[in-house]
């Protein structure tokens, strides 16, 4: 399942990039987020974190790794559950009103549970959609 959502923000790139990409931030703007552990002292590619998400009422613990970090232009988190991968990637560009954010969230399903996509797709598509209009009011709290 791809989800591809664009938004504006009146940061500039490189904080809009650091604050979506610092999961340490995630559970102010992703409710469904339960708690984030990160495990790495600071913030940059190779950071750990270790969260965990309540979706469709259960408890799903997912580690992600920030797998690329470009500051300013693009980062991509890798996240793996027991019964799925996630992949998050955000590029950032400046626009004459702030910055265009462009956020893709891919989730894989492990067989058998991938049968299931067309489904589940419909709850991803609200807790996604749902996250990233509390992305946006973050990012204008900040």
């Amino acid at each position: 399942m791809r989800f591809e959502r664009r938004f504006v923000t009146p940061k500039s790139p490189s904080e809009s990039l650091r604050l979506i990409a610092d999961f340490r931030n995630l559970k102010e703007w992703d409710d469904s987020v339960v708690s984030v552990k990160p495990m790495d002292s600071s913030f940059g590619q190779g950071s750990r974190f270790l969260v965990e998400v309540l979706f469709s009422g259960n408890l799903i613990e997912i580690e992600y790794t920030v797998t690329v970090y470009e500051p300013g232009i693009r980062a991509e988190l890798s996240g793996t559950a027991a019964k799925a991968t996630a992949t998050d990637i955000i590029e950032v560009s400046r626009v004459s009103d702030g910055t265009q954010v462009d956020y893709i969230a891919e989730i894989r399903l492990a067989f058998p549970f991938s049968i299931f996509d067309p489904l589940l797709a419909i709850g991803f598509k609200k807790t996604v959609d749902h996250a990233v209009s509390g992305l946006t009011r973050f990012l204008s709290a900040q």
